[in-house]
Parts: C-alpha cells; structure tokens; sequence
C-alpha cells in the first residue's frame, strides 16, 4: 500500500540511515517525529509556499525556502515547539527568504507572481481574474516592504497579530498600524482604478 504524498514528502526529510526500534517501537530518529512532520508539511506546505512565492516573485526559490525550512523542522522534536509552531516556521521561511533576497540584484517584483495567492490555480480562475490580479499587484507594489510583507503574512498565511509579530520582530500595535496603513493604501489605489 502506497503512502500519502506528504507522508513520503516527510520520510525523504529524515535520515535515511536511522537506527533500528527500541522497545516502545519508536526508532532514535523518532517514528513519531516522521509522523509530526508529515502532519507540519500536509498542514503548513502551501501557506509556507505562498508567502514565500509572495515576498520572492519566484516559485523555484520559494520551494527552496520551504524545503529549507521543513529540514530545519527534522532537527526539532515537537515537544520544542508547543504552542508556536506557525511563527517559528514563518518566522524560519521569512530568514531564508531575506537571505535569498540579499544574494540576488535588486530587481521588480513580478506583478502576476505576486497577485497570486493560491499557490496552485485552477486555469480558468486564473483567466477570469487576470485583470483584477494585475491591479492587486500594481496596488501591491506601492506598498512599502514592511506593509507588503504582514500584507502576506495576514492575508495568504492567515497569521494572528501576535504571529505576525513574532515572525518579524515587530509590535503588536505595529502590525495593526501596518496592516491597517497597507489594507487603507489598497483600497484607495483600487478605487481608483
């Protein structure tokens, strides 16, 4: 019987050469650590992937960022992680991120990557809303980074204030002036459009 994609997806992350079961039935790699990244990748993939896809404008390095923080994620135990899982991968991702923007030239942000929220499309959606994607975009792009940035953190990963907060080093009260100055922008650049 084949394995789910997100339960392989896990296995290919731990080491292929871990040792035997103990006892309880629980290898020293963790049988229970395979299963709980399983369950962290089925869960956190595609938030992980959109917001990085949104702050990269470039799919292949955005898979790159989340493959880099799911292998992060291996050298964790889950007790590590209670109660702040989402920020700490967020929080990992946007690290990867920053560092992948830093090593690349400073080039534009590609309007069609960044209206895409859904990492995976169906074409006929896509067709349908081409144009109300490239105004979101267009109205994306005159944000400032740090609007952009809990813009996507809010919107395409879902995070609370105090996630979002946690992921970037900012105040509660900081994010909510930021999402509510980003969120203020957009509507004003949209009705004028």
């Amino acid at each position: 019987m084949s394995q789910p994609a997100s339960m392989s997806a896990a296995e290919d992350l731990v080491d292929p050469g871990a040792s035997e079961p103990d006892s309880s039935g629980q290898d020293s790699s963790g049988t229970r650590n395979t299963e709980w990244i399983a369950e962290v990748v089925d869960q956190f993939q595609r938030p992980l992937l959109a917001y990085a896809t949104g702050m990269l404008a470039d799919r292949t390095a955005a898979q790159d960022a989340v493959q880099e923080t799911f292998l992060q994620l291996c050298r964790k135990r889950p007790n590590d992680l209670v109660d702040r899982l989402a920020p700490w991968l967020f929080t990992v991702c946007r690290s990867r991120v920053i560092d992948m923007q830093r090593k690349r030239s400073p080039d534009r942000l590609d309007p069609d990557a960044v209206a895409v929220i859904d990492p995976a499309p169906r074409p006929d959606a896509v067709a349908q809303d081409h144009e109300a994607h490239e105004q979101i975009a267009a109205s994306i792009e005159t944000l400032s980074p740090r609007q952009r940035e809990v813009i996507q953190l809010r919107m395409q990963a879902g995070l609370s204030y105090r996630e979002i907060a946690d992921v970037t080093g900012m105040t509660v009260s900081n994010v909510g002036f930021h999402l509510h100055q980003a969120v203020k922008s957009l509507r004003d650049g949209l009705a004028v459009t």
